[in-house]
């Protein structure tokens, strides 16, 4: 099992590596056994949960190299158990909408991303109305600094614009990167526009 895989599921749902492990490789044992089993780009293997959790596997299936769920809030067990959601309601529906809005980017963007860049960048709000122009304009600038991704595939990555505004990237095996944050370099963004205007 690879470190990023372990590091994703900490990220994902917390606790510590040896919980993850153990979680991971109880996930595995049932798709083995239940999944949907699909070959991905460069032969490795992705198993799915009709649940909404994945893993990816080596070509061989000899390693476990990424982990993936819809469920930020829910492991797969507690899933199977029934807990309930812990998330909004309104958050899952607007997930699928922010999904659509860049089915076909070769880079994706999480919704806080998306906030905080129309706030911070294009000074509005991100709304079904301004989706479309948010996620486009994100798209076209993190274009300028996507860093080339880790030798396997897999890890992260920051790069920062002319205007200090960094950009974090994800990579996961068989999956488009992600931008999971957006942070400013000290004395730039709207911060230090306000510290500038008031001196």
């Amino acid at each position: 099992m690879t470190r990023s895989a372990i590091e994703r599921y900490c990220a994902t749902h917390g606790g510590d590596h040896a919980t993850a492990e153990a979680e991971i490789r109880s996930l595995l044992e049932n798709l083995i056994a239940t999944g949907t089993h699909q070959r991905v780009e460069g032969g490795a293997w992705r198993l799915l949960a009709r649940e909404g959790f994945s893993l990816l596997l080596s070509p061989d299936a000899a390693r476990i190299l990424g982990y993936g769920t819809a469920h930020r809030d829910r492991t797969y067990g507690q899933v199977k158990a029934g807990v309930p959601s812990r998330s909004r309601s309104r958050r899952r529906t607007d997930k699928g909408w922010v999904l659509a809005l860049q089915d076909d980017l070769p880079v994706r963007f999480t919704t806080l991303v998306l906030r905080r860049f129309a706030r911070d960048v294009l000074g509005t709000e991100f709304t079904r109305s301004t989706g479309k122009k948010v996620v486009e304009a994100a798209y076209s600038r993190s274009t300028h600094v996507q860093p080339d991704p880790p030798s396997n595939h897999a890890g992260r990555r920051r790069a920062t614009d002319e205007a200090g505004l960094r950009w974090h990237f994800a990579y996961e095996p068989g999956e488009r990167p992600a931008v999971i944050h957006l942070s400013w370099e000290p004395d730039c963004g709207p911060q230090a526009a306000a510290q500038d205007g008031g001196s």
